[in-house]
């Protein structure tokens, strides 16, 4: 059984940090890792800079999460050194990963055979995204030419190298990535109840809440105003939690509902309906 599903995700890339580019992919990331029972522990944005990138790696891997995610830094061009960087880190020499090569030569004599005039050549800027840290395995990435990478950096923590392209790290994450998310942070799940109020005042409740996160340490409950379709603005109790079990999961969270119905209700709240995301 996984007991240390404890993630961290770091998020590189210039574009992020002067807003030319907005970080959806950490978002989705932790959406996606949150319903396989993983617990998401710290998101941070980095400058494509060497002490930048290594000053958040050895910090991350300091903390022991099972598994460190960084998007973005992987493609052809000089500023994109995030392998670079994690070589340097854990004193990893850079050799030429076969695997990784086959990668993007297939993937640079697709698009030759579907655009008139493509050279498919293996250039100095292709064959750099086949240059891995030795002892990574190389990811496959179904919608564009660099490969993802794994690496087990100790017997604690593996670093998940993904594109920081939207589609590609989606398609890497659902399908090449699951052997490599199935051994760190296993497959649990995830539920969350949100509890919608007839009328809000969270200073009304506090008390309440904070009595009922003593009492089921396993779940988050969280109050929180909402504006909802067809039902405006709403003070809504949202308790979630994850895990190993998603049986055990369920079970958590729903005893915890039982004690914010009756709680809620004592003071004088309607509950007007419950949501399950």
């Amino acid at each position: 059984m996984t007991t240390n599903r404890n993630v961290e995700i770091l998020a590189i890339g210039n574009e992020l940090l002067v807003g030319q580019v907005l970080d959806t992919n950490s978002h989705w990331l932790i959406r996606n890792l949150t319903n396989l029972g993983a617990h998401l522990r710290r998101v941070m944005m980095l400058r494509d800079e060497y002490d930048e990138i290594e000053h958040a790696l050895k910090d991350a891997v300091r903390r022991q999460p099972r598994l460190i995610i960084t998007t973005g830094g992987l493609g052809p061009t000089d500023d994109d050194m995030t392998l670079r960087a994690i070589s340097h880190t854990f004193n990893l020499p850079l050799v030429l990963n076969d695997e990784a090569l086959e990668m993007v030569r297939k993937r640079y004599l697709y698009i030759a055979s579907i655009r008139p005039g493509y050279s498919a050549e293996l250039n100095e800027a292709r064959i750099k995204m086949a240059i891995l840290p030795h002892g990574a395995q190389a990811i496959g990435n179904p919608n564009g030419a660099a490969p993802a990478i794994a690496l087990d950096v100790n017997a604690h923590t593996t670093i998940v190298c993904l594109p920081g392209v939207p589609s590609e790290m989606k398609e890497i994450f659902a399908a090449t990535l699951q052997p490599v998310l199935a051994r760190t942070v296993g497959s649990g799940g995830y539920v969350e109840r949100s509890i919608i109020l007839d009328r809000g005042d969270e200073s009304r409740i506090a008390d309440h809440l904070q009595a009922l996160q003593a009492e089921h340490p396993r779940v988050y409950i969280k109050s929180r105003g909402q504006t909802l379709p067809d039902l405006g603005p709403r003070l809504t109790v949202v308790i979630s939690s994850g895990g190993n079990d998603l049986g055990e999961v369920r079970d958590w969270v729903m005893q915890a509902e039982r004690g914010a119905f009756s709680g809620l209700e004592a003071l004088g709240y309607t509950i007007v309906k419950v949501i399950e995301s």
